[in-house]
């Protein structure tokens, strides 16, 4: 409505919906004050007065945009190609599960189900429409066939749930200005207890907001946020302040939020850390990817300290990136293990893999292959992870259109409903026997952290936070 980004698209629609909201917002006090005196009031009627939020129009760029024609099942997976000895395959769509719109985030729980944050509401909520209804959906495979065959929802009402992260305790989200965490109390599947546990996050710029959650060795849970916001979050240790681009790092052991680094970066997106517990992430506004820990200095408020070097080779720079992981998995070639793989939504359509070394006190990358490549316009991976069982599970958020400037929040072909799962496998190498974490004994929980997979560790190590000390 206002500030910078005003125009090209703000005059379009944005004064309408303010003045909209602020009506919307009156009638609910006044509703609120009948309600004390034992009267009721019809909202809807009342709603269906106010002003009429106008159309917009798109300005799809046929050469810039992706494809008019939406892709489905085998049409869409012949045009995805994988290096030499992967295979690809699709594990889930919105066709079969239609609460698979717009997926975000995804992660394997203790019971080797898949878990994926979904946001069709994307933008952000438009006054006038229902409330948003975005959900923590879980995604299984129970005849072992590479396919999923079942769903639950775990939470849903939600509103841009950008990052989340399992742990014993409950799954922790991203819900605008809170860090939530979702419990279930019951043992039916599905939240039934929130609780804020921290308020103040900045999210008026919606895809900027805390997101992209993932655990370090500890279980202390990093996540990102973006320029232009200034969060001002109140904590037991005193409060938490930071504007533009950084990471943050919570300790669910102590309750303790810390700004972790204070970056000159505008998109942070993706946050992964290799075999020996560095953390590393993709700033999608460029194409780097650089290591955390040198930009880890505290720093005064509003002070950017040194983000790092670009650990991308020139001719292999590609923008943005979203999602990081480190190849750790026996099922993939031995050449592969240790190698750094990076989504790309723009451009550059797949997932680069890059060989990762020493260099110094630092590190340096050298190309080893274009795991993933696709000739579908549509085609956006923003997340992925290995599975129990040692393949790479891909999110696509699918959509004609990407970039949060590039067009106006309320263009008509911004897509809410497509959304896919893929799985890429190396035949020609056994899968990994998955390792039995939710149940396990202490003693086999132990022995799966001599595993070496990351992922199985990962997992391990969470259900052990879990276990009494004694």
């Amino acid at each position: 409505v206002y500030g910078r980004r005003y125009d090209p698209f703000g005059p379009d629609n944005y004064p309408a919906e303010l003045r909209k909201i602020r009506e919307m917002t009156a009638i609910r006090d006044e509703a609120i004050w009948k309600a004390s005196k034992g009267l009721k009031m019809d909202l809807a009627a009342a709603d269906a007065r106010t002003t009429p939020v106008p159309e917009v129009k798109t300005n799809f760029n046929p050469k810039e945009n992706g494809s008019l024609t939406y892709l489905y099942g085998e049409e869409a997976l012949k045009k995805l190609h994988v290096a030499p000895g992967y295979k690809i395959d699709l594990f889930a769509s919105e066709q079969e599960f239609p609460d698979l719109a717009k997926p975000v985030q995804l992660t394997f729980d203790n019971k080797g189900r898949l878990w994926v944050a979904c946001m069709p509401s994307y933008p952000h909520y438009k006054p006038g429409d229902h409330k948003p209804n975005d959900k923590i959906i879980i995604l299984e495979d129970t005849n072992g066939d590479g396919k999923a065959d079942k769903q639950s929802v775990f939470a849903d009402s939600l509103h841009l749930p950008l990052g989340l992260e399992i742990a014993a305790e409950g799954v922790y989200v991203s819900q605008g200005t809170n860090f939530v965490l979702l419990s279930d109390t019951d043992g039916d599947g599905k939240a039934d207890k929130k609780e804020i546990l921290l308020s103040g996050f900045d999210d008026h710029d919606t895809h900027h907001a805390h997101h992209a959650y993932t655990s370090d060795p500890s279980g202390a849970i990093y996540m990102g946020e973006g320029v232009f916001l200034h969060t001002n979050v109140e904590t037991p240790y005193g409060p938490v302040r930071a504007t533009n681009g950084g990471f943050y790092r919570y300790s669910p052991q102590r309750h303790k939020l810390e700004r972790t680094a204070q970056l000159s970066i505008p998109n942070p997106w993706g946050i992964a850390f290799d075999e020996w517990g560095e953390n590393f992430f993709a700033e999608t506004s460029g194409p780097d990817v650089l290591w955390m820990m040198p930009g880890s200095v505290k720093s005064r408020y509003g002070v950017a300290t040194h983000k790092s070097f670009n650990l991308i080779e020139e001719k292999h720079k590609v923008r943005p990136t979203s999602g990081l992981e480190f190849v750790s998995s026996r099922h993939f070639p031995a050449d592969a293990q240790g190698s750094m793989l990076i989504n790309n939504t723009i451009g550059f359509l797949g997932t680069k893999m890059h060989f990762m070394k020493d260099d110094g006190t630092g590190y340096k990358s050298k190309h080893q292959v274009d795991l993933l490549t696709s000739d579908d316009r549509n085609f956006r991976p923003v997340d992925m992870e290995f599975a129990p069982d040692g393949s790479l599970y891909i999110a696509d958020w699918h959509n004609i259109l990407i970039g949060h400037m590039q067009h106006n929040a309320r263009d008509p072909l911004r897509d809410h409903s497509h959304g896919r799962i893929y799985r890429i496998t190396y035949p020609s190498r056994p899968l990994v026997a998955p390792a039995k974490i939710d149940g396990a004994s202490i003693e086999q929980l132990l022995d799966n952290l001599k595993l070496p997979e990351y992922r199985t560790r990962y997992r391990t190590r969470r259900e052990l936070r879990g276990r009494d000390a004694a």
